[in-house]
C-alpha cells in the first residue's frame, strides 16, 4: 500500500483523489464517480476543487483526467462509503496520521512565525540604527542595507525571492538564527567604531560561519 501525498496550501490541507484511490487499492474511476454522486453531501464539508491533468499514453495518446481535491473531512466522508476491509482500515489508519502530523506541522510553523516576527522587529531596529549610522559617515545609499541584508540572509539560506511566506517551521527558525546574528553583529560593529561597509560585512561573515551548525553547506 502506497503512502498518502497531503498537498498543503497554506491552511488548507488537501489529497488527490488519484492518490486516495491508490491507497484504497481502487480504480480511480470508481473513487472519483463516487464523489461526483456525492458532490453536493461533500460541499457541505467545504469546497470540493476538481482539476483536469493531461495525461499522455502509448494506447490513447494525450487525454484528460479529472479528478478532486479532498480536504480531511471530505476524505471521511468518501470512505464512510466504502465497505471495511482490512485496506480500508488500513488506509483509513494513514490518512488520520497524515492528517493528524500536517496539523503539527502547521502548529509548528505559526509558532515559529509568530516568534520569527519579534526577531525580525529587532533586526529592523538594528538594521535602522546601521543606515542612521552609514548616513552620519557620508553613505548616499544607506537606505539599501534593508534590502541588502534581507537579500543576504535568503541566498545564504537558499530562499527564493517570495518564498518566506510557504516556508516550513524549519526554514523559518533558520531564518530568525540569521536574523538575530545580524541584530547582534551590527550592535557589535556600531560600538567598536567599524566602518559601516564593514559592519555588514561582520554580519555576513557571522551568519556564514553559522551555517554548518544549522545544516547548510555550500553557500
Amino acid at each position: 500500500m502506497n503512502d498518502i501525498q497531503l498537498i498543503v496550501n497554506g491552511a488548507d490541507v488537501r489529497t488527490d483523489s488519484r492518490d486516495l484511490a491508490s491507497l484504497l487499492d481502487h480504480r480511480h474511476r470508481s473513487i472519483f464517480a463516487n464523489i461526483k454522486r456525492y458532490e453536493s453531501e461533500l460541499s457541505a464539508l467545504g469546497i470540493v476543487r476538481f482539476e483536469i491533468a493531461r495525461l499522455k499514453t502509448e494506447r490513447l495518446g494525450d487525454r484528460e483526467q479529472s479528478f478532486a481535491l479532498l480536504n480531511e473531512d471530505q476524505c471521511y466522508f468518501v470512505l464512510t462509503l466504502m465497505r471495511n476491509n482490512d485496506c480500508v482500515v488500513a488506509a483509513k489508519l494513514k490518512l488520520v496520521q497524515a492528517f493528524r502530523d500536517a496539523r503539527s506541522q502547521l502548529a509548528a510553523r505559526d509558532i515559529a512565525r509568530v516568534d520569527g516576527k519579534a526577531v525580525r522587529v529587532a533586526e529592523t531596529g538594528a538594521i535602522s540604527d546601521l543606515v542612521s549610522y552609514a548616513k552620519a559617515r557620508g553613505s548616499k545609499s544607506a537606505d539599501m542595507y534593508f534590502a541588502n541584508v534581507t537579500k543576504m540572509t535568503n541566498k545564504l539560506l537558499g530562499i527564493e525571492s517570495g518564498q518566506r511566506d510557504s516556508l516550513d517551521a524549519r526554514k523559518l527558525n533558520d531564518i530568525a538564527i540569521l536574523e538575530r546574528i545580524v541584530a547582534n553583529a551590527i550592535s557589535d560593529g556600531i560600538s567598536a567604531g567599524m566602518d559601516y561597509k564593514d559592519v555588514y560585512q561582520l554580519a555576513k561573515a557571522r551568519c556564514s560561519m553559522v551555517l554548518p551548525a544549522i545544516g547548510i553547506t555550500n553557500r
